[in-house]
């Protein structure tokens, strides 16, 4: 059964798939995005309400934390290898991508805390709720900077026609600038939704908890998305074997001359 089933299938295609799920697997932030889109998606199915599936998001919740050892560190390093500013842009935009880094890394650090808290290692309530909700305002304060850097970043990829410039060179730049406005889009997009999600966790927009387990599941496949490798290329497929034209095997079986395709038509071949 399977050797007439495997044959359909395109087995590259096949192996590629497997590879591209194999390389997310083996990253700790594509399980860390994993879980979280099993926990937000408990969340969008339980609505919030008492039961199995509050049980898994629970248990999901706590075991993603583990995901995120370092990440703090992680979000820093650009921070601390350039402390200062660069010059190469505006240095609004800079000091806003330096408190991008800073605001995550309070995101990050802060989930330990309240990771130590779920498990007990700190007993204190107090502390354990403070730490989630410095976690949520650092995630969504990132994610408002992350959305205004990529806006800016929009609005400057516009590809005005300069003087002298030819109608293909133009087209290039317009096709460039195009592509990499659409990157950006989807990236803007995400952020938004996360900072919409942090929002609503944080109750500063009153949301229903299907609204945001909903807004959660859309942000953790986009992260999912993210973290996916490329396909890889593959090689270019030798040309097929000229198949014989049934004129000349008929030909040939004959023992008249043999014919053979030449630009489009059947001409005699003479020994």
């Amino acid at each position: 059964m399977a050797a007439t089933i495997l044959p359909a299938v395109d087995r590259q295609t096949y192996h590629d798939t497997l590879q591209v799920v194999k390389g997310f697997c083996a990253k700790a932030d594509g399980k860390d995005k994993l879980t979280a889109l099993v926990q937000y998606a408990c969340l969008f199915a339980s609505a919030g309400e008492p039961g199995n599936l509050k049980k898994v998001q629970a248990s999901v919740t706590a075991a993603r934390k583990v995901f995120r050892i370092m990440r703090p560190l992680e979000s820093l390093t650009p921070l601390l290898i350039q402390p200062g500013f660069q010059g190469k842009q505006a240095w609004q935009l800079e000091a806003i991508a330096k408190l991008k880094d800073i605001l995550m890394a309070v995101y990050f650090s802060a989930d330990h805390i309240v990771w130590a808290y779920q498990i007990g290692l700190v007993s204190n309530k107090t502390v354990g709720e403070r730490a989630q909700k410095l976690s949520l305002w650092g995630w969504a304060l990132g994610s408002v900077c992350t959305a205004v850097l990529e806006t800016i970043a929009i609005l400057e990829a516009a590809a005005p026609r300069r003087e002298g410039e030819s109608d293909a060179e133009w087209e290039k730049r317009q096709d460039a600038a195009r592509r990499e406005t659409n990157g950006r889009l989807l990236v803007l997009f995400h952020a938004l939704v996360q900072a919409g999600t942090a929002a609503g966790l944080l109750q500063v927009v009153t949301m229903r908890p299907r609204t945001v387990g909903f807004l959660g599941t859309l942000a953790s496949a986009i992260n999912c998305y993210f973290l996916l490798p490329p396909f890889p290329r593959r090689a270019p497929k030798p040309a097929p074997a000229p198949v014989p034209a049934p004129a000349f095997a008929a030909a040939r079986e004959a023992g008249l001359p043999a014919l053979e395709p030449a630009a489009g038509k059947l001409v005699p071949k003479m020994a």
